[in-house]
């Protein structure tokens, strides 16, 4: 009996450290999850303060309809470029 108990105890321990080590490394994974996501977020606004400066830009030389037209004809070329490359890539 003394065993099976020093047996059961000892097993209850290893899985409190695996559980321990398991959090850890959940509680890091998904930090880094969050950085990555607030890191993509302020990218996105980047270039969309990006885009408004170039079509501002655009507009001081050309009609505002011809240079939202412009700037969103490169911008969906950029993307469309962007994507095409990833797709390239992981073939």
């Amino acid at each position: 009996m003394e065993q099976l108990t020093a047996y059961l105890l000892s097993l209850l321990d290893v899985l409190e450290k695996e559980a321990s080590l398991l959090k850890s490394k959940t509680v890091k994974a998904f930090m880094g999850l969050c950085f990555l996501a607030m890191g993509v977020f302020l990218l996105g606004i980047g270039f969309l303060v990006f885009v408004w400066t170039c079509f501002t830009a655009i507009s001081m030389a050309m009609v505002t309809v011809g240079a939202g037209l412009l700037v969103s004809v490169l911008t969906l070329l950029g993307g469309g470029s962007f994507l095409w490359i990833s797709k390239k890539n992981l073939k």
